[in-house]
């Protein structure tokens, strides 16, 4: 069983680590997919909202209303996996890391 020492952190202590964490390397990288991910899933809510207007201006449209749901799903499954990927990451950071994360017992 993996160890969840990230979830059960104090915020303060989650703070820190994350900004350990994105200091990293790899980190840095990952922070500009995960940024990337925001884009996308904005640009998708902004597209799902227009096709949703489209379809009720265009006499309840069924087949724009169901694309809108679908880009809708899909910021969320983004948004959604954007943080599970900071979570596990972070917690992986933590348990790996114990003196740099400032975990204390």
């Amino acid at each position: 069983m993996e160890k969840n020492k990230y979830q059960r952190a104090s915020k303060n202590t989650k703070k820190e680590v994350q900004m350990a964490f994105f200091q990293t390397d790899f980190g840095v990288d990952l922070k500009k997919r995960l940024n990337r991910l925001i884009i996308y899933s904005i640009l998708l809510i902004a597209c799902a909202i227009y096709f949703t207007i489209d379809g009720i201006m265009d006499k309840y449209s069924i087949s724009k209303i169901v694309v809108s749901v679908f880009f809708l799903m899909f910021a969320g499954l983004f948004i959604w996996g954007r943080h599970y990927v900071i979570v596990k990451s972070c917690n992986n950071y933590m348990i790996n890391n114990p003196k740099r994360a400032n975990d204390k017992k």
